[in-house]
């Protein structure tokens, strides 16, 4: 699976070298002296949990960290995401998909795929949602938690440690997904439904 995916990898245009490895250590030691740009994590690893591998990885400078493995376990994808992982997919999802889940990953979004994407959320959470939040993914509703809470785009920047524009283009997409016209009434609605980055800082 890792050799296919370097050889996918390979040949496109906006991937530079691909370097694998082959356990935590490996993964770690990659991280620190390659300064890699995005690095996708299995989890079944020989010699440790690949969420410490996540959590190394995402350490500063930082590396974007797109997790696929066999695992659907909630508590997994939880963790993941807690550790800093963009991305959480399943080794059967296509090729392409991988790839374009690893460019998406790089660019600062979060990717999750239809079989975990509920169980990135808080037991219990995507039942109780209320409409229009139900609509929106984990990231989106951490987003939205910050924007209620007054935060600006370069604090958002900071907290999430992704560029500005790619703030100010996740805030568009998240309004248009909302229904809404603006931050602010993103944020009033945010804070009439109860959301606040209190309760919804994970994901």
């Amino acid at each position: 699976v890792r050799r296919g995916l370097a050889a996918m990898l390979g040949l496109e245009d906006w991937v530079g070298r691909v370097v694998e490895a082959g356990s935590v250590r490996e993964g770690a030691a990659v991280g620190a002296t390659e300064r890699a740009d995005v690095a996708v994590v299995d989890l079944g690893l020989p010699d440790g949990d690949g969420v410490e591998l996540v959590r190394r990885l995402r350490r500063a400078p930082g590396c974007p960290v797109l997790v696929l493995t066999m695992t659907r376990d909630e508590g997994v994808v939880r963790a993941c995401l807690a550790a800093g992982a963009g991305g959480y997919l399943l080794k059967d999802s296509p090729p392409d998909a991988v790839v374009r889940a690893a460019r998406t990953v790089l660019d600062g979004g979060l990717v999750l795929g239809p079989e975990v994407a509920r169980a990135a959320l808080p037991t219990g959470r995507a039942a109780r949602l209320p409409a229009p939040l139900d609509r929106l993914s984990p990231a989106d509703l951490r987003l939205l938690g910050l924007l209620a809470d007054g935060r600006t785009n370069p604090r958002i920047a900071a907290e999430l440690g992704v560029a500005e524009k790619t703030v100010r283009n996740r805030v568009s997409a998240l309004l248009g997904l909302l229904g809404v016209e603006d931050r602010v009434q993103a944020a009033l609605l945010a804070r009439e439904k109860g959301l606040s980055t209190g309760d919804h800082s994970s994901g």
